[in-house]
């Protein structure tokens, strides 16, 4: 009976030690290797804000807040006095030009705005018939402006930041103005082309992509896109001259058109996306620092616009699986990674008007859009998009 009684115990010693052992350590999680992106919101109530008549032209909006924008340009109202202004502030109700203090110090007229948390910068010209560049900045804590002036001829037409305090700003004739910090100097460079730059957008301060153009007396018009990596300047594409570029545009039934360029990188993969639209519009895919590219053409996506004889004007790339593209006519495609579709934010828009023309789209943090709209000729309206 006691060897019994010890065997018991044994075997209940040894079951249990058994059941209290550890199960084996699972090897830690593999990090992701590859970029997901949740299809993106289409469904908005939209606001339209008419703030400049005949004959105005607006250069860009930037949202600190939902209820703290600026809309920056060439600006006319439709009351007395009947005054002239750069810029708008939005203060979650109405527009007006005399809240958070005086758009005096902006000596120059906006192009192009872009900006942070609380910095924004504008980019335009001064000195009408004898363009100069000139920039305005913003600190949205202090509620001051600064404006300069710069000798150097032409205009500055675009701007871009990594919201870390880096700016850089172009313009005519491969004029390239930076700024490296909130407190520092702006700072002269000369691209090596003689095009005008239209668009600059980046990945970092040290990956910097452009599109330039011009046009020629007898009626050609010519692009080129340019790359800005680590100081150093590489030519991508020129429908002018094509030898040694990578990205090759064919010629297509409405013409050799490059408007807009846009770019986003996955950083797990380390790879580029870059969207352009124009008379085609495509989708070019890199990996690492290669100038060697794959494309994609649009309409095989079921963008329409070249079949339609439509051209792409701006596009606004915040993933491959959210970005916009707009043309004339008032037509707005919103990709969201399974296909595009058209976004009709009012049935009251005039569609169809050669003069239709929605700017760049913006989006501030809470996913607010915000967008430009020429009603009629020289009329320009504000569109407001809050997330249902």
């Amino acid at each position: 009976m006691t060897r019994i009684l010890f065997l018991v115990t044994l075997l209940s010693i040894v079951a249990l030690n058994f059941s209290c052992k550890k199960s084996p350590t699972q090897p830690p999680d593999e990090k992701p290797t590859t970029c997901t992106y949740p299809p993106e919101n289409r469904n908005f109530t939209w606001q339209m804000d008419t703030v400049a008549w005949f004959p105005s032209t607006l250069g860009g909006v930037w949202a600190f807040s939902d209820s703290d924008a600026y809309v920056m340009g060439y600006i006319f109202e439709n009351k007395p006095p009947y005054s002239f202004s750069v810029g708008l502030h939005w203060n979650g109700k109405i527009w007006d030009k005399s809240i958070n203090g005086s758009f005096g110090e902006i000596k120059h007229y906006p192009n192009d705005v872009t900006g942070d948390g609380f910095f924004m910068v504008t980019a335009g010209y001064w000195a009408i018939g004898q363009e100069k560049a000139g920039l305005g900045e913003f600190d949205n804590r202090t509620k001051k402006w600064k404006g300069y002036q710069f000798q150097t001829q032409g205009e500055l037409r675009s701007i871009w930041t990594d919201g870390k305090g880096y700016f850089i700003a172009a313009g005519d004739n491969g004029m390239v103005y930076t700024k490296d910090g909130y407190a520092a100097e702006w700072v002269y460079q000369k691209a090596p082309t003689e095009f005008n730059f239209y668009k600059v957008v980046g990945i970092s301060k040290s990956e910097i992509y452009l599109r330039a153009a011009r046009s020629l007396a007898t009626g050609e018009h010519y692009a080129q896109i340019w790359k800005y990596f680590n100081n150093s300047w590489s030519k991508l594409m020129d429908n002018q001259d094509t030898m040694n570029t990578p990205i090759k545009i064919l010629p297509s039934a409405n013409g050799n058109i490059v408007n807009d360029i846009d770019v986003y990188r996955c950083s797990m993969t380390d790879s580029l996306l870059l969207v352009l639209t124009g008379s085609e519009s495509y989708e070019f895919y890199s990996k690492g620092n290669s100038n060697e590219f794959r494309e994609v053409n649009l309409t095989s996506k079921g963008l329409q616009l070249s079949l339609l004889k439509k051209t792409g004007l701006y596009v606004t790339l915040y993933s491959p699986n959210d970005y916009w593209i707009t043309s004339g006519y008032y037509n707005i495609y919103h990709w969201n990674g399974k296909d595009f579709k058209k976004i009709e934010p009012s049935p009251t828009w005039p569609y169809g008007q050669p003069w239709g023309v929605v700017s760049r789209i913006k989006k501030n943090d809470s996913g607010k859009i915000w967008m430009l709209l020429e009603m009629e000729p020289q009329v320009y309206s504000v569109i407001q998009g809050s997330v249902k």
